[in-house]
């Protein structure tokens, strides 16, 4: 008599945290802030940076000093809580690598770093070039809003849906996304995961090289590669499935399983 049980084994280690391409995507995911949160309490990051600051409510994620830019701020409540020093920078993330250091500012390099600017693809590539020299070998560095769940959100201006998209309607992405089939085909030397964080998901990138000038070099070619992709040709599925997706949810259970996706210690 067989006793082989016909179940399939029980997913272990890395995979346990995977998740399928679900049709309403981001729905179960944790809010990004609350992941914000649960990033800072687990690395106890000794410096951030972030670009798109704006109300403050991410920068008010994490506890450490911080430098912030954004062009246009509107901080509500106390910013400065539980941190030795702030540095604000009210311009464009152009003009601050322009004009400024961060490395001067941050002279160890930022620990974790927060890119939510402008959702335009090209903007994010400089943003996360830019943001990556200034960086150490240990940094972690985040993109917001790059799982979109429509085609409509990746418009590059923001536009409304109807009422059939529920609570996506008013949601907008930009065409960010396309980041993370850039940085797959030219950065292979990076650690990607994203996170199904409510409501646009989250990328975590960590590996990185500060040394790097695989990006800059092609920078150029990389504009045309961008402009290239579309998100209705490409598919969601597709891009869900070009690194680990990983459940937010899960990951908070079990925080010990960060070093799996990350290579961050």
């Amino acid at each position: 008599m067989d006793e082989t049980d016909p179940r399939p084994a029980a997913p272990t280690g890395k995979d346990r945290h995977l998740i399928p391409p679900p049709a309403d995507l981001c729905a179960a995911g944790v809010p990004y802030i609350e992941m914000l949160r649960f990033l800072d309490r687990e690395l106890r990051p000794r410096s951030s940076f972030e670009i798109g600051t704006e109300n403050g409510i991410s920068l008010g994620a994490f506890s450490c000093d911080a430098v912030c830019v954004d062009p246009s701020f509107a901080l509500a409540g106390n910013v400065l809580a539980g941190r030795g020093a702030a540095h604000f920078f009210q311009m464009t993330s152009d003009d601050f690598f322009a004009r400024h250091d961060l490395r001067r500012l941050l002279p160890a390099g930022p620990d974790i770093c927060f890119l939510d600017g402008l959702h335009r693809s090209e903007f994010l590539l400089r943003d996360f070039m830019n943001t990556e020299r200034a960086c150490h070998r240990r940094s972690l560095v985040l993109l917001h809003d790059c799982l979109p769940a429509n085609v409509r959100m990746t418009s590059r201006r923001p536009a409304a849906g109807d009422e059939s998209e529920g609570v996506w309607r008013f949601a907008w992405t930009g065409d960010v996304w396309k980041m993370i089939p850039l940085l797959v085909k030219h950065r292979p030397d990076l650690r990607i995961m994203i996170l199904d964080c409510w409501p646009t998901g989250l990328v975590a990138i960590s590996g990185l090289d500060p040394g790097s000038t695989v990006l800059a070099d092609a920078y150029p070619t990389l504009l045309d590669e961008l402009r290239a992709l579309d998100l209705e040709s490409y598919t969601r599925e597709r891009l869900w499935t070009e690194v680990p997706v990983v459940s937010s949810r899960s990951l908070l259970d079990c925080p010990e399983d960060l070093t799996l996706f990350l290579d961050i210690r």
